[in-house]
């Protein structure tokens, strides 16, 4: 008799967890993307199984819509797209941007002296939907990482002549640098007016990538939003992330994972779930919904 109750308490409360989760949200490289770009299929068939419960699958990713376009299989089964580290939503049944944020003239030149004034290599990135494109300014530094990122992006960017105005609108800054968390910190004090976001570079891992946004823009500002708009509380979602720019969504959500591969500074504030390369979001999927594969 004990241990019949005590199987029936385990089957109600994973009953309660299942219940409890409404939305599901993870971001893509290093976290649902494997380190080649792909998704396996385990992570797909995951997501086709939370749609059949009808528990809302959102992607919050640092990646333009442009950029999205091309690891994500069109029919990927996501219901919105958290895009440019919360920049806007995108309505994937509906194909429509659903919110867009950007930064105005006034912002833009006052990001661009404090950037000018620290020797900074930086972006200055179009409105959406063409945020993929910008404009940049190179000092006379060496800057391995922001080379490589602009070869990247060559067919998309444009040099911003040193007497040429800045432009009226603008989704966001950028600016690369090797990894000095303390520069990052003393530039995020003088733009404290703005939302400064700290990533790690997926190109060489290593570099420290500054972004910066309007006040109220981040992954987690947006995931929120959405959250509010579909009547769903924080205790009803579940994030998985690897790095500093899935911070805010990680902590506004009432369940959170890192994949074991996350940046080590942020394993002890998150449970770890296996890394990217083993299932990571399914395997924290399953601890809430059961999945039978």
């Amino acid at each position: 008799m004990y241990i019949w109750d005590k199987k029936r308490k385990g089957i109600n409360q994973r009953n309660e967890k299942t219940m409890s989760i409404k939305m599901v949200v993870t971001d893509l490289d290093g976290t649902l993307l494997r380190d080649d770009k792909t998704i396996c299929e385990r992570d797909r068939r995951s997501f086709e199984h939370l749609g059949n419960k009808q528990i809302v699958r959102v992607a919050a990713t640092g990646r333009s819509l442009f950029a999205v376009e091309k690891v994500l299989p069109g029919d990927f089964p996501f219901d919105y797209i958290v895009f440019s580290t919360g920049t806007g939503i995108y309505d994937v049944k509906s194909k429509k941007i659903i919110l867009s944020h950007s930064l105005k003239s006034r912002e833009i030149n006052e990001i661009a002296k404090v950037l000018f004034s620290e020797n900074l290599d930086f972006t200055i990135h179009a409105p959406i939907p063409n945020n993929h494109t910008f404009q940049y300014y190179l000092t006379e530094n060496e800057n391995a990482g922001f080379r490589q990122y602009r070869e990247f992006y060559r067919e998309c960017c444009s040099p911003l002549e040193p007497n040429h105005d800045l432009p009226n609108e603008a989704c966001q800054f950028l600016t690369i640098m090797e990894n000095s968390p303390m520069q990052f910190e003393r530039i995020k004090q003088r733009l404290s007016k703005f939302k400064v976001i700290r990533t790690t570079s997926p190109f060489d891992h290593n570099s420290l990538w500054m972004e910066i946004f309007p006040k109220n823009v981040s992954k987690g500002d947006t995931v929120a939003w959405l959250c509010e708009k579909l009547n769903i509380t924080p205790h009803q979602v579940l994030a998985i992330g690897n790095d500093f720019n899935d911070i805010d969504f990680l902590n506004y959500a009432g369940h959170s994972r890192l994949v074991e591969n996350g940046h080590d500074e942020l394993k002890g504030r998150y449970r770890l779930v296996p890394s990217n390369n083993n299932n990571g979001v399914s395997e924290a999927i399953r601890e809430f919904i059961p999945l039978n594969f």
